[in-house]
């Protein structure tokens, strides 16, 4: 299973079959009727496995064989033995021919996975021959053209996924109403285009789940004329990006769970659109629309069920509601113009409240009153507004915190009496407020703090020399625990410049950045031992000293600013041994000596140096001379260069002596 080569595995030698691992027998233990061998492959060279390994089975029922790089099977036709084989697991592998895989006059499937391959071209037809097929799942895949007009007679179908391709043409109307027995229909993130009714779907009274989501379509929703009612009841439809303008009245009453319309073309104020309704829903999201308005204040009498809201990317206004649902698990109401301060309800009443976002709005005020009580909050955004006070004592209760983001407000007090010891913390982000006194020493001991952002804040003292207490900048394959998700972005400088960094490079991602403070005295040896981290800033400040020459260990940076200090001495020339370092910048501090012009720092231009009067050499016009400081480097260069020249002069002399 291990090998290029394989065409079995290696625990299958066992007498007892029944016995081996990933089968599973009938109930008698004399038949193997189930094979699941998930992700045991870990060679990147696809795998072509004799199909006759597993004919011999003629008993099987299931077949499952995920993320084990196959890119086709040897003696295919083999499969045809298998006349009790119902479900075909091959997702997340390498196949790429889709025609190889046409067994439907020979074989009775009912659930077909071929998910997350590198499947390509049209549709197959063939795959149109599995007339018994409950569930058939191609998404993730590179299928193009038009959807194959043989799906139409597909009429067992249930399940049909088509998602994440490449399909284009115009809406297969005509195909998709034919499927009768359709229970759930995700054909989303193709390059479907035209103009439809949802009266499409009227007809299938057994559709739950339907998923048209960002195509190129103009979906029309009003479906309660005579002509146009449907006879379903959903429970999750997703239309994001399909220039949806109207959220009729049939949707809050007909889809019991999730309805997802972001990207629309929504306008009017929200109580246009929600009033007098009590919906079941579980999630609502119609996030970036042209909504308008302010909030009730007893939405949760709207939406008393709701888990999931999401009213971000709006013109939203007013104060924020006080009441949500007491089983909220995720809100988003960022980027909107909510004003105010946030409601002592919003933190006291939402006990199952998971993720919390109030980013980019006018809010003001203290964040939390001292008894609010968010115990299962893991994730808060509450960036750039103009909250105050101290850092919330409210926050102590939440220890299963993961990302904390306050940057961009008007936080004060001393930070190091107010921040809590938080272990499961990931990420802090701080950044641009007024936070004083020193830098706290709570942060040595959370082990698992990927991103530390203090910066543009008035903290002063030394940089904790514990600072290597923090395993996960200790070393870069050290993971930890990081939960995340779609939803987790942040916005962080990055090698001089802001970037939304998202899931999953955010997981992988190591910073530490104190910049623009009153930190005085040297850079801590210990900081040297943080060889997991990419980013170190520490420029604007009054850190004094020379460069650590051991700050060529960190040999994951690719960014290091110390610009604005008062460092002195010269340019270590351990710094030349950081390979992946492409941002870096010591000016305006006292260096002196020749710049290094090895590998990458060739590559830096004269910004990163300037402000150092006594630096020298390229890319600076500053030539040096002999007094100049040499770092060891050269100084062991040239002084080889001179006994080089020093024998090629003196040999001779020394040869003829000898020979006379």
């Amino acid at each position: 299973m291990s090998s290029y080569e394989s065409s079995a595995f290696s625990n299958w030698y066992v007498e007892e079959c029944c016995d081996w691992e990933g089968v599973e027998c009938d109930p008698s233990h004399t038949r193997i009727h189930k094979i699941f061998f998930p992700h045991l492959r870990s060679d990147s060279e696809p795998w072509f496995p004799n199909a006759t390994l597993f004919a011999q089975f003629k008993d099987l029922q299931e077949l499952e064989l995920p993320g084990n790089y196959i890119g086709g099977f040897i003696s295919i036709h083999a499969f045809r033995k298998l006349k009790h084989l119902r479900k075909l697991n091959l997702r997340d592998n390498f196949i790429q021919n889709g025609s190889n895989l046409c067994w439907g006059k020979y074989l009775l499937l009912y659930n077909l996975d071929l998910s997350g391959n590198k499947l390509q071209g049209n549709l197959p037809e063939c795959l149109c021959d599995n007339l018994f097929l409950k569930e058939l799942i191609l998404s993730h895949n590179n299928l193009f053209g038009s959807i194959n007009s043989c799906l139409g007679n597909m009429t067992s179908l249930r399940l049909l996924d088509l998602s994440d391709n490449q399909f284009s043409g115009y809406f297969p109307s005509l195909i998709i109403s034919n499927l009768t027995n359709i229970e759930s229909l995700f054909l989303s993130r193709n390059e479907l285009q035209g103009k439809i009714s949802l009266c499409v779907f009227a007809n299938l009274s057994r559709l739950s789940e339907l998923d048209i989501s960002f195509n190129h379509l103009e979906v029309e929703t009003e479906m309660m004329s005579p002509s146009c009612f449907p006879s379903f009841k959903l429970s999750t439809l997703s239309l994001g990006g399909c220039n949806v303008k109207k959220i009729s009245p049939w949707m809050l009453h007909n889809i019991t769970s999730e309805l997802w319309l972001s990207g629309n073309n929504l306008t009017g104020l929200f109580i246009s659109n929600f009033q007098n309704i009590t919906s079941k829903l579980t999630l609502l999201d119609i996030s970036d629309n042209f909504l308008h308005g302010t909030l009730p204040e007893g939405i949760n009498l709207n939406f008393p069920e709701l888990r999931h809201l999401d009213l971000s990317n709006n013109s939203f206004n007013g104060n924020l509601p006080i009441f949500f649902s007491v089983q909220l698990q995720m809100l988003d109401l960022s980027d909107n113009q909510f004003q105010g301060g946030i409601p002592h309800g919003m933190t006291s009443n939402m006990s199952c409240l998971l993720y919390l976002r109030l980013s980019r709005n006018n809010l003001t005020g203290d964040l939390f009153s001292k008894n609010s009580s968010l115990p299962n909050l893991r994730w808060i955004y509450l960036n750039n507004n103009h909250l105050s006070g101290i850092f919330p004592y409210a926050l102590t209760k939440s220890m299963k915190l993961r990302i904390i983001d306050i940057q961009n407000n008007e936080l004060s007090g001393e930070l190091s009496s107010y921040l809590p010891v938080l272990p499961k913390l990931n990420i802090l982000i701080l950044g641009g407020n007024q936070f004083g006194g020193q830098l706290p020493v709570q942060i040595c001991q959370m082990r698992d703090l990927h991103v530390l952002d203090l910066s543009e804040n008035d903290l002063s003292g030394d940089i904790p020399d514990c600072v290597d207490n923090v395993t996960s900048w200790l070393d870069s394959s050290y993971g930890g625990y990081f939960l995340y998700d779609s939803w987790n972005k942040i916005d962080l400088t990055f090698k001089g410049s802001r970037y939304i960094f998202s899931a999953p490079p955010l997981a992988y991602l190591r910073v530490i950045d104190v910049s623009c403070n009153r930190l005085t005295g040297k850079i801590p040896i210990q900081m040297t031992r943080l060889k997991g981290i990419h980013s170190l800033n520490v420029s604007n400040n009054l850190l004094i000293g020379q460069i650590p020459s051991s700050l060529g260990n960190l040999i994951n940076l690719e960014s290091l600013d110390l610009s604005h200090n008062n460092l002195t001495g010269v340019l270590p020339h351990e710094l030349v041994g950081l390979v992946y370092l492409s941002a870096f910048n010591v000016s305006f501090n006292n260096l002196s000596g020749m710049i290094p012009i090895w590998k990458q720092f060739g590559t830096f231009e004269s910004d990163s140096y300037l402000g150092n009067p006594n630096l020298c050499g390229h890319p600076l016009q500053i030539k040096c001379n002999d007094s100049a400081e040499t770092p060891p480097i050269y100084a062991r260069a040239e002084k080889s260069v001179s006994i080089m020249y020093f024998a090629v002069l003196i040999c001779p002399f020394f040869i003829v002596i000898c020979l006379g």
